[in-house]
């Protein structure tokens, strides 16, 4: 498992949610007899909202840790990967075909991406995450991170950039760093 907290996820999850930029749905629904009629959220459902959204994207992103700790371990690398939370909570993988699954990692991510799109403006999914591999520099010298970017139809959106080291053949993954990412996949900006 991975050596962060739960909570520091939750925590950015909020703080993004609140500090990010504002996005528009494409088609905005009418609400008529619904919890979200009056325009207006109360505390007791936005913590609904965010408690939906992070157990969502929590339970994506340890499936994602587990399966890149894996690849990593087996091969020594990872390729881009995402998964997506169903309509019904169900966690399933985006799957390239034999073709596309052969492209350049650059071109997968962009298949990858078009293809989450086209399911979220679907109303498909309720959650995405991508994870793919990456470097960053800190006082001079390069790092591999796992870079996770994840969007939530509940309003929350970002990228995460997690230290990944292997070392004698365990993988160990430091503090994520996170960032605002815009959306993407769930919504325009406007």
């Amino acid at each position: 498992m991975p050596r962060f907290k739960t909570y520091t996820f939750a925590a950015s999850l909020i703080v993004s949610m609140m500090s990010g930029p504002f996005a528009m749905a494409q088609n905005a629904p009418v609400y008529e007899d619904h919890v979200l009629a009056d325009g207006e959220l109360t505390t007791e459902e936005l913590a609904i909202v965010l408690l939906t959204a992070e157990k969502d994207l929590t339970a994506l992103l340890e499936e994602a840790v587990v399966n890149v700790k894996a690849d990593v371990e087996s091969a020594g690398v990872f390729g881009p990967r995402a998964w997506m939370v169903m309509k019904d909570k169900e966690i399933k993988e985006v799957k390239l075909a034999d073709d596309a699954a052969a492209a350049p990692p650059k071109i997968q991510l962009h298949m990858i991406r078009v293809s989450l799109k086209s399911l979220a403006r679907h109303n498909s999914i309720d959650a995405m995450l991508i994870v793919y591999p990456s470097t960053m520099t800190k006082n001079g010298s390069s790092h591999r991170v796992v870079a996770v970017e994840h969007e939530h139809r509940l309003g929350v959106s970002g990228i995460k950039l997690i230290p990944l080291e292997l070392s004698g053949g365990e993988v160990s993954f430091g503090a994520p760093l996170s960032q605002e990412k815009p959306f993407q996949i769930f919504y325009d900006r406007k």
